[in-house]
C-alpha cells in the first residue's frame, strides 16, 4: 500500500470515533488525528490488543522487575521508567511510519 492510500484510509471520517478503527489499514499503530499527541492503535487489526498489553509491559515491566528484585532508588527507577517509555515511543515512530509497500 503506498503512502498516499495509507493516508487516505486514516483521514476518512468513518474510521476515527474515541479510537481509530480500519480494518484496510495494514498498519498496527497509527499517528493521532491531531499529530502532535503522538500514536494511537488501530483497533480493527487482528494484533491491536497483543501490541496494547505489550506496549503496557514494556513501560512497566522492567520498573516492576527493579521493585521484585529489592531495588528501590528512587533515581534508578525513575531512569528506567523513562528509558523503557522512550523505547516504547521510537518503536511507535517506526512503526506509523515505515513504508509498507
Amino acid at each position: 500500500m503506498t503512502r498516499e492510500e495509507l493516508d487516505r484510509l486514516w483521514a476518512r471520517p468513518e474510521n476515527w470515533s474515541s479510537v481509530y478503527r480500519c480494518e484496510e489499514d495494514p498498519r498496527v499503530i497509527v499517528p493521532r488525528r491531531r499529530q502532535w499527541m503522538g500514536w494511537t492503535i488501530n483497533f480493527a487489526h487482528p494484533l491491536a490488543w497483543l501490541v496494547l498489553l505489550s506496549s503496557v509491559a514494556i513501560v512497566v515491566g522492567p520498573f516492576f522487575v527493579l521493585l521484585a528484585i529489592g531495588i528501590v532508588a528512587m533515581p534508578l527507577l525513575m531512569l528506567v521508567l523513562i528509558a523503557s517509555t522512550l523505547l516504547l515511543v521510537a518503536f511507535s515512530h517506526w512503526e506509523a511510519s515505515r513504508s509498507r509497500e
